[in-house]
């Protein structure tokens, strides 16, 4: 199976797309990803937080749409309303998606 996380980047690996990538990969399942947004953080501190560009995002998206079958989605942060509508127009393309796992955080 293979699901897509969509969400940020935390260093180290305490959430976010790389704590989504153990999970998965814990449940036999292959975990694609799409980065939202770059985080500066620790276990004891966050630090920075800055979205991807638009053209990265859309770049990453088709890349794996194109590519794969995508049996699942998991949305984590998703930082501003420019990437919540790109996602959205985007995500809408996928008639046959049959699991949507939320985990809304927006900055």
């Amino acid at each position: 199976m293979n699901v897509l996380s969509i969400g940020g980047s935390d260093p180290s690996s305490g959430a976010g797309i790389q704590s989504d990538i153990k999970a998965f990969s814990k449940l036999d399942t292959h975990c694609l990803t799409v980065i939202t947004a770059i985080t500066g953080q620790n276990t004891s501190n966050f630090g920075m937080v800055e979205p991807v560009s638009k053209n990265i995002l859309e770049n990453q998206l088709e890349s794996i749409i194109t590519d794969f079958k995508i049996d699942g989605i998991k949305i984590g942060m998703v930082y501003n309303s420019e990437i919540i509508k790109t996602l959205y127009h985007h995500l809408k393309k996928l008639k046959t998606i049959q699991r949507l796992l939320k985990h809304y955080i927006i900055i």
